[in-house]
């Protein structure tokens, strides 16, 4: 059987109560798809809306945050897979295109949307309901054939997903967007709320409370989740030591750096580049 941390699946996993969720990276690849209910998506600087039908394509190391809305008659239901990519690796060697295609996903090169709206008679959503109703009675000797098949076919599906711009981007207050768009601009230099609130004239308490209420994170947080999705961007494309990286983002202290890209991306920057240059 294949080891819970290389493959793990929950079909039509419910939530019928608020959960908390930071902002993190892991190294698996996540498929969520929404069966019920709504929430707010926030990854790669922007913000999507979470509705009912809506596929969430998460590569590796995608830095993100999930903030439900839930009540006990409106619960959160959603089918979650994530998988290490490398249980990939040997199914993928006879479909050469599709191999690409994967390698591409996982580096966070392929032209994916993060959201999708799917309805339920797609045929991704089709396999990922067969599969679920099926996992729990199969033989032990047959799961690792059966997972192979049923990842290569959710990979074949999104290869062929459309690649225009997804329905559900940002539909929320518009100075969430113009908070967002400033931290975009300013991440690299030292956080001030009083000059962001001065510069969309807004009062500071009120710029840190609609942010919260909105996100679910405070504007603090989601400047450092900010500095360190950047860090991530220098750490892929250049060769620049770690204590540049570090200064560049603006978190000059090295050691403070590195525990912070630690705590949010589950891995040290050190290891976040050796992973990409496998």
């Amino acid at each position: 059987m294949v080891h819970a941390n290389l493959f793990h699946y929950v079909y039509r996993r419910t939530s019928k109560e608020y959960f908390h969720e930071v902002f993190h990276a892991h190294s698996q690849m996540e498929l969520t798809y929404v069966h019920e209910g709504r929430g707010l998506l926030i990854i790669d600087g922007k913000s999507y809306s979470i509705e009912p039908s809506t596929l969430l394509v998460l590569p590796p190391f995608q830095m993100h945050r999930i903030q439900i809305q839930v009540t006990e008659q409106e619960p959160f239901i959603r089918s979650v897979l994530t998988f290490e990519p490398a249980v990939l690796h040997d199914y993928l060697n006879d479909f050469p295109s599709l191999k690409g295609f994967f390698q591409r996903l996982t580096l966070q090169q392929a032209n994916v949307h993060p959201v999708n709206a799917m309805a339920e008679t797609e045929p991704l959503v089709a396999l990922l309901k067969q599969f679920g109703s099926t996992m729990g009675s199969m033989r032990e000797a047959d799961f690792e054939e059966n997972m192979g098949v049923f990842l290569l076919s959710l990979v074949y599906q999104l290869k062929q997903s459309p690649d225009d711009e997804s329905a559900f981007l940002k539909k929320h207050n518009h100075h969430v967007e113009d908070i967002i768009g400033w931290i975009e601009k300013h991440y690299m230099e030292p956080f001030r709320l009083e000059v962001l609130a001065s510069e969309l004239h807004l009062s500071p308490y009120h710029v840190a409370h609609l942010f919260k209420e909105s996100t679910g994170t405070s504007i603090v947080a989601y400047t450092q989740a900010t500095r360190i999705r950047h860090a991530c961007s220098l750490l892929r494309k250049s060769a620049l030591p770690l204590s540049e990286i570090g200064y560049r983002v603006g978190i000059p202290n090295p050691s403070y750096f590195s525990k912070l890209f630690s705590q949010i991306m589950g891995v040290t920057p050190l290891k976040y580049r050796q992973h990409l240059v496998k």
